[in-house]
């Protein structure tokens, strides 16, 4: 059915046939304008569609908030492949409880070089609400609500730009970014946007569930976004090299709120600030390749036993500011209990800086790892109010009694400890 609003505001309905007719008119009047160039505007109203190819060059332009195209049965609602340039603005787009494939999209764009979608409200998607197979351009200024999986997922972005975004009520992830070979070059940039609300429908001990989703893409930033209410974390990098994840605001996680894991490189953790989570930064996973991290001016507080998968024990170690494991360096951070361990230097310990840091209201204030083919580790310099001991070693989840940081206490060999402030 089309509903088209008249001069005075009043709905004009119209048969589900007229409304077939329409959206075939649709695109022949987009082929004929892609071929010179020009946009189609189309006024107030409503369409729905089993789906529409875009033609290259495609402008469509609709009435913010008001021109609303749903699909109708098989989806995607909107495609186009092959193509150099497509253009969406301010159009709503509505899945309306038609059918999306697996890893399809409401919007199923592939090789378009210079993808836009600025001002559009995106939503009701079966599948993702955006999914995006080698393109590159603009996502921006969009609302992207109440999507099955993901609210937008890229497969071997171009530099994509994904601005100003409201991703919201998402089934399984809020933004995901892959690469189909780890360390392949996508240099997205996933800024100011607003993710929220996203549950963990697939289940799984974390693909899923996560406000900023990246797999081994690299090159990525993902900057000043605000991120809350998610079943896992708020940015979680599989794999990826060289991403930066600098002055996000985060709250409310089931696990912890930012992880490096499984192969992650040269990681980014800078000025952000993170409340009420499992555990905060986690940098883990060195014995799968994951290798070099810079956690620095992070501000994370309020840390709660949160354990979104109960077959998972103490080795996750809940409550833990910070865990880094290989070349890595924790510098200024804040962190302010209730927790279990300010910053850990757990794995093989290989190459560990904590210094300068503030730590409070915590069990242990620094924790590092002992034992056949621990590395060099220096902790200097920090700022520890701590409720059992402000330095430990430790052996695996065992934990030896002295507190470094009192006279005369025991030497590790590798171990620097110099300048440390307790109480």
């Amino acid at each position: 059915m089309l509903r088209l609003c008249g001069a005075a505001g009043a709905s004009l309905l119209l048969p589900a046939p007229r409304a077939r007719a329409r959206a075939v008119d649709l695109a022949a009047r987009l082929r004929a304008a892609a071929a010179t160039g020009a946009a189609v505007s189309l006024p107030a109203g409503e369409i729905s569609m089993m789906g529409l190819d875009l033609p290259d060059g495609t402008i469509l332009r609709g009435v913010p908030g008001r021109t609303i195209l749903k699909l109708s049965g098989v989806g995607p609602l909107l495609s186009a492949k092959m193509a150099r340039r497509i253009t969406l603005e301010g159009l709503t787009l509505d899945g309306a409880g038609g059918v999306v494939g697996k890893d399809k999209g409401l919007l199923d764009f592939s090789d378009v070089a210079a993808l836009s979608i600025r001002g559009c409200a995106i939503r009701n998607s079966a599948g993702h609400g955006v999914s995006l197979t080698r393109c590159g351009g603009v996502v921006a200024q969009n609302e992207i609500a109440r999507a099955g999986d993901a609210g937008f997922h890229a497969l071997d972005g171009i530099g994509l730009d994904i601005d100003g975004n409201h991703l919201r009520d998402c089934a399984d992830n809020g933004v995901v970014l892959r690469a189909s070979a780890a360390g392949r070059y996508e240099g997205a940039r996933v800024r100011n946007n607003i993710v929220e609300n996203v549950r963990n429908l697939s289940g799984g001990n974390g693909p899923y569930g996560n406000g900023v989703l990246i797999w081994g893409a690299s090159g990525v930033s993902v900057e000043r976004n605000r991120v809350s209410g998610c079943a896992y974390s708020a940015v979680r990098n599989n794999a990826g090299h060289s991403v930066s994840v600098i002055g996000n605001l985060c709250r409310d996680f089931g696990e912890k709120a930012m992880y490096a894991e499984y192969g992650a490189k040269n990681a980014v953790f800078r000025d952000n600030r993170i409340e009420n989570a499992g555990a905060g930064i986690a940098v883990a996973n060195a014995d799968h390749g994951t290798d070099g991290a810079l956690v620095a001016g992070n501000t994370i507080i309020g840390m709660k036993p949160n354990r979104p998968d109960p077959e998972f024990g103490p080795d996750m170690l809940w409550l833990t500011g910070v865990l880094v494991e290989k070349n890595a360096v924790v510098v200024g951070n804040h962190i302010v209990g209730p927790g279990w361990i300010g910053v850990a230097l757990g794995g093989w310990r290989e190459n560990l800086r904590a210094e300068a840091n503030d730590v409070s209201n915590v069990d242990y204030g620094i924790v590092f790892a002992t034992g056949e083919g621990a590395g060099a580790a220096t902790i200097a310099g920090n700022h520890i109010r701590a409720n059992k001991a402000a330095v430990i070693a430790s052996a695996g989840m065992t934990f030896f009694p002295d507190d470094l940081t009192r006279p005369n206490a025991k030497s590790w060999p590798g171990v620097t400890l110099r300048g440390n402030e307790t109480g």
